[in-house]
């Protein structure tokens, strides 16, 4: 009986792999084009951190 319910997960096993398999993909598809355009939109962004009329740092 053992034997039958191992063999019976490992199908739900592969299905389950496959789904985080799946998932990670797309979570990859959304975050590389988010970087890529949040690192566009830092580059553009003016210096904040000096001060109008002080030294250069």
């Amino acid at each position: 009986m053992r034997m039958v319910l191992e063999i019976a997960a490992a199908p739900l096993f592969a299905v389950a792999l496959f789904a985080t398999g799946i998932l990670a993909a797309v979570a990859h598809l959304v975050a590389l084009p988010g970087l890529y355009l949040w690192e566009k939109y830092q580059e553009a962004k003016p210096l904040q951190n000096r001060r109008p009329g002080g030294p250069l740092p």
